[in-house]
């Protein structure tokens, strides 16, 4: 039996982004992807929690390093920074995390191959994306530790 979604509100909660606009529900942590990957694991299943520690202990350097190579304009590390987020947020079900980096993604994606439209600085989107990021890391790694000790 499969863990329940864990569902957060928009602007419910420490951490978590607070403009309230679309009142959209937001899934930052899917605990059926631990489910599956404990499985995988099997016989070695609590070497899911040591995996998910690694993430949670990873994910300031990670966040750091997209915001910096974003801020600096550094199309090559963004690109590898935000892969690096996205991927391994994906294998531990952060959700929201990993949706916000590949929206990120998209947009490094586009200025690469669009590079007139690259400005001095990055562009209002790009940052809006890191500081969401930023806003929901608490929540994302208190479902995480909650879903990792079920």
């Amino acid at each position: 039996m499969s863990a329940p979604v864990i569902p957060v509100m928009r602007g419910q909660g420490k951490g978590c982004p607070m403009d309230g606009q679309d009142g959209v529900s937001r899934t930052y942590v899917d605990p059926s992807v631990l489910q599956t990957l404990r499985c995988e694991l099997e016989p070695d299943a609590e070497y899911c929690t040591v995996f998910v520690n690694s993430y949670i202990q990873q994910l300031p350097r990670r966040l750091d390093r997209l915001r910096l190579a974003v801020e600096t304009m550094d199309m090559d590390a963004a690109m590898d920074a935000v892969l690096s987020v996205k991927t391994s947020s994906m294998m531990v079900g952060a959700a929201y995390l990993s949706t916000l980096a590949d929206e990120l993604e998209t947009i490094l994606r586009h200025l690469e191959t669009h590079p007139e439209s690259q400005a001095e600085r990055p562009h209002r989107h790009q940052l809006a994306l890191l500081e969401s990021m930023d806003a929901c890391t608490d929540q994302t790694v208190a479902g995480l530790s909650a879903a990792a000790a079920a």
